[in-house]
Order: structure tokens, then sequence, then C-alpha cells
């Protein structure tokens, strides 16, 4: 069985509830589409490998907002979209970081029977240590979810190889225009980790009960 860890804190809250779901044949659904934010990560991406620049890229993410309706909505996000581009680049030049590691795809069988499964975050670092994190438009409560620490610890052994108090995780979120980091402890790695355990057990001991 495979869990994403994008839907981690779903499965968290209840999950008897996904038990349920992928019992029903209901728990494999596909992402969504490649929507306007997933088109700027896109051309981000493509600045922080250095095979365009800054102006290049707002060039680019220009052009591929044309396949989208034209509405004052997604106008409206367009634009915010693009000067917001141009903050966050600002920003991580600000910061010093140079690009270490794109997304790769995670498997981790935190259990005998489940493995914790899909991308894991960017990699940057500068002269502080390394700095791991997703892009999100909106704020949210990243710090006490458990794919953080799990995120930090599966990098720190599996891709970047260091030390544990090196990497940083967290997000940058465009409506602040702001990098967040948090570091965790070992202890809390491994709190993070257990807790993982104890739900995907649950996770396929209902299942099975079900299928």
């Amino acid at each position: 069985m495979k869990i994403r860890c994008s839907i981690l804190e779903t499965v968290r809250r209840n999950p008897v509830a996904y038990a349920e779901m992928l019992a029903s044949g209901d728990g494999n659904t596909s992402g969504g589409s490649h929507g306007m934010f997933a088109c700027f990560q896109d051309i981000t991406r493509l600045i922080h490998l250095d095979e365009i620049d800054i102006n290049q890229g707002v060039k680019e993410l220009e052009k591929k907002f044309q396949r989208f309706n034209i509405t004052p909505q997604y106008k409206a996000k367009q634009e915010l979209l693009t000067s917001q581009l141009v903050k966050y680049c600002r920003l991580y030049e600000k910061q010093g970081f140079r690009f270490v590691d794109g997304w790769r795809n995670m498997t981790w069988g935190i259990t005998a029977d489940v493995s914790l499964t899909g991308r894991t975050p960017w990699v940057v670092a500068n002269d502080s240590g390394y700095f791991s994190f997703i892009l999100t438009e909106k704020p949210f409560e990243w710090s006490s979810e458990l794919r953080f620490p799990l995120f930090q610890n599966y990098l720190c052994v599996n891709t970047i190889e260091c030390d544990i108090t090196d990497m940083n995780v967290g997000v940058y979120c465009l409506e602040n225009n702001s990098f967040d980091f948090l570091s965790y402890t070992q202890i809390e790695i491994a709190e993070a980790v257990s807790e993982t355990t104890g739900i995907f057990d649950k996770v396929y001991k209902e299942y099975n009960k079900r299928k």
C-alpha cells in the first residue's frame, strides 16, 4: 500500500475513513490538472537551473498562461503570479541560495505493508546550511504537519546525506512573499515517524477488514 505525503494530514485526521475509501476503490485518484500555480513552479525551476533568467521567466510564464480561458478572475491571477515570480526570485537571490536538488520521487517503507510516497521538496543551500521547501500560494500551519519532519529525515538520509541539524525544512508563501523554516530535532523526527507508523498500521488493518 502507498500513501502520498500530500494527503498525509487527511489520513492522519481519520485513518479509518481513508481505509474505507481504499477498500471501496476510491483511494487511487490522480492529481488535478496542471493549473496556473503549477506553471509558476515550472518556470521557477527553470530559473533555478539557470536555463532562463528572470526576464525570460516572466515571458515564458505569460506564454503558458495563454492556454487558459481569458476571464477577469484568471487574468487577475495571472498578473498576480507574474509579479510574485519576480518578488520570489529577488528574495531568493537576497538569501544567497543556490539550487541543490529538485523534486524526487520518494518511496519510504514506513511499515512492512505501507510506504510513504510523493515528491520531495526542492533543496537549496547558502552559508548557513541546507533549506528544503515547498511553494504555497496561501499561508497554512505547516509546522505541525507530519510530512515536514519526515521530509527532513528522508532528505538527510537518502538525498543530501548531511547531518540532521544542517537541514531546514519549510515553505515559501507567495501571499506573504516570505520563506519560513524550521529544523526539527532528532526527538521530534522520531516522534513523527512513530506517529506515522501507527497511522499506517491502522489504515492497513482497517483496510484488510473491509476488502
